[in-house]
């Protein structure tokens, strides 16, 4: 599962990290965050006619056909062994895909003595590119769209499986375009999803992190 992650890089960095042609128009675009929690408005990177866009997207996804948008909570992860035939994100999974970058993410290991947090990131301190779902939804034709997203989860792999057993899609650079191409196959998505996460390193966090009131650089400082 990935619950709670950092995205704390400046959006020239974005552009420059993941070759964006646009940064969208969008008053709501977000200052850089060392809590990003399921529900909050995040930064989303999409296809468009003019090359990859940045725009943002509440955290938590809302199927086109849901009756109100109280489920986007119960949908911030999609587990890549179903996400193909799995009603809420099968739809998103075919046609509307998205990365979400950010530069680390928090999980945490449960132990007879609690839980205990830890901040994981790429070791070269490069941004991470989650696998992300999203979609449009509105309640009637008048009314403006709600943007959502989730997170595309895999099992966990290597000793990243002593803190949790699962782990967001991290793509490398190679995968982005398949991943985003509108006329990529399920086959050539799943293909993308499953290549080798990058290089990560990883330490114990401050229990601060568990409150989402909390965004301070000290979130990630080792203890």
């Amino acid at each position: 599962m990935c619950g709670r992650y950092a995205d704390f890089l400046s959006d020239q960095d974005l552009a420059d990290a993941f070759s964006l042609a646009v940064t969208a128009n969008d008053k709501r675009l977000l200052p850089p965050s060392f809590n990003v929690a399921p529900t909050q408005l995040v930064r989303v990177i999409r296809p468009s006619d003019e090359g990859r866009t940045l725009g943002v997207a509440a955290w938590g996804l809302v199927p086109s056909w849901a009756k109100d948008p109280s489920i986007g909570p119960r949908m911030i992860n999609a587990r890549v062994e179903t996400v193909r035939e799995k009603p809420s994100f099968r739809t998103a999974f075919a046609k509307h895909r998205c990365i979400v970058p950010a530069s680390g993410y928090y999980e945490w290991r449960t132990t007879a003595e609690g839980k205990t947090p830890f901040y994981i990131h790429p070791a070269n301190d490069a941004p991470l590119a989650f696998a992300g779902l999203v979609e449009a939804w509105r309640r009637t034709p008048g009314d403006e769209w709600l943007i959502s997203c989730a997170i595309v989860t895999t099992a966990a792999c290597g000793e990243m499986a002593a803190i949790h057993d699962r782990q967001p899609v991290m793509m490398r650079p190679d995968a982005w375009k398949t991943w985003l191409d509108r006329a990529s196959t399920p086959d050539e998505l799943l293909a993308a999803a499953a290549d080798d996460a990058p290089e990560l390193e990883w330490h114990e966090v401050g229990k601060a992190v568990g409150n989402v009131r909390n965004n301070s650089e000290e979130l990630i400082d080792r203890v």
